[in-house]
């Protein structure tokens, strides 16, 4: 099933949410004040960089948590660089669906649930796979402040949708947005 949404907001400076009633896999927002800038993100996906620890494997639909801070996710894919479980070198991205994530990893070990150790892989800070800016050259996207982010919301609310971070919520801006998710 297919999902797409789209609406203006008014910047103000700060972060806004923008309820859509789920988290969405692509957001297009674009400056239509100055007409000068599109910003294109993917809020949905979070993407965890590991490294080799345990010999232990991880799998596609596993729940991982992190030691230190009790963070979990359920892992949608496994980007593999380089290295093996086998001998403990292996490294790569555990990609997750922001509302298969709770709380925040950090840089720490980590542990599957089908076994039982206590550093299955080590990972460095969560990620996201943030997106691009098309200005009049492109620029990478990196911080809160100047993308979209997915959230989850409340369950009883389903108020999930994403948030135009506040850099880019720039005051008195109309901001045009577009919201797709394919489910398929």
């Amino acid at each position: 099933m297919e999902f797409f949404r789209s609406g203006c907001a008014v910047g103000n400076g700060a972060a806004l949410n923008i309820q859509i009633g789920w988290v969405p896999d692509r957001v297009e927002i674009y400056d239509a004040t100055d007409g000068n800038s599109v910003t294109v993100c993917y809020p949905r996906t979070l993407v965890i960089p590991f490294s080799g620890g345990g010999t232990n494997v991880i799998v596609v639909g596993e729940k991982i948590t992190g030691v230190t801070s009790g963070a979990t996710a359920i892992v949608k894919a496994i980007l593999v660089y380089e290295g093996t479980w086998a001998a403990g070198n292996i490294a790569g991205f555990f990609v997750a669906n922001r509302e298969d994530v709770v709380g925040t990893f950090q840089s720490e070990n980590i542990i599957g649930e089908t076994a039982s150790a206590s550093d299955d892989a080590t990972v460095t800070v969560q990620g996201a796979n943030l997106g691009y800016d098309s200005d009049t050259e492109v620029a990478a996207v990196t911080s809160a402040a100047t993308q979209a982010l997915g959230y989850s919301g409340a369950a009883a609310t389903a108020a999930q949708g994403f948030t135009i971070g506040a850099t880019l919520a720039e005051e008195a801006k109309l901001l045009r947005w577009s919201a797709w998710r394919d489910d398929r």
